[in-house]
């Protein structure tokens, strides 16, 4: 027989032995049960036509339960990020210990649309970068996790400027807006799912860059 959880839900109770979950373990799995139907309906909907009532059909919660989870659309947004974040920033590691600008970038691009192609989160992906341009919160949201990832990047391409591996044809500002760019580009597309082989998507990444980022006869010459 199901359980109840501290707000009335009910959860699936343990089998034969188990231990029956913490109410921090019951919490947890509402919070997701309540993410996951809020992705099916911004993807369905768009994040302004889905509202919290939909939300709360779709995972099967009253309304007076869900908001005890979260208090807005928004704070589910901030959630599901913040859920993305924790898993991305494992495909954007590689950048913090990359010996080469070129090689470290598309390693972590790679793993990351690899990522979001399994989890096939192209389409979530898109339509929060589109709110995030009508709402305030979101955008907050979203640029934060950008600022982030973008940190990380422009230490990798400033070290190399400055060890004299790489003489990018732009400056490192100009640079980095342009390389933003071209992941959101190719992660909302999802590659991938349009029959791109991830090895060609490798090759085309890795001539890019070594077009814009320009190795000079140094690196080239360690590498060899």
């Amino acid at each position: 027989m199901d359980d109840l959880d501290l707000f009335g839900e009910t959860l699936p109770a343990g089998d034969g032995d188990e231990q029956p979950p913490t109410r921090a373990a019951r919490r947890d799995h509402q919070t997701q049960r309540i993410m996951d139907a809020a992705k099916i309906c911004f993807v369905r909907s768009g994040f302004q036509g889905a509202s919290m009532q939909q939300i709360c059909a779709e995972c099967g919660m009253s309304p007076g339960a869900l908001y005890r989870y979260f208090p807005s659309k928004e704070a589910i947004v901030a959630a599901i990020c913040e859920a993305d974040r924790e898993d991305e920033m494992t495909c954007f590691a590689v950048f913090r210990d990359a010996t080469s600008a070129v090689d470290g970038l598309v390693e972590g691009a790679m793993a990351h649309i690899a990522h979001t192609h399994n989890k096939g989160s192209a389409a979530l992906f898109a339509e929060m970068r589109s709110e995030s341009n009508r709402n305030e919160t979101i955008r907050d949201t979203v640029d934060s996790h950008k600022q982030e990832i973008a940190v990380m990047i422009a230490a990798l391409v400033n070290g190399a400027i400055e060890r004299g591996e790489i003489s990018p044809a732009v400056s490192l500002p100009t640079l980095m807006a342009i390389l933003m760019s071209i992941g959101e580009g190719i992660a909302i597309n999802d590659l991938p799912g349009r029959g791109i082989p991830l090895e060609e998507i490798e090759k085309a990444l890795r001539a890019m860059l070594v077009g814009m980022l320009r190795p000079t006869d140094k690196a080239q010459a360690e590498t060899a």
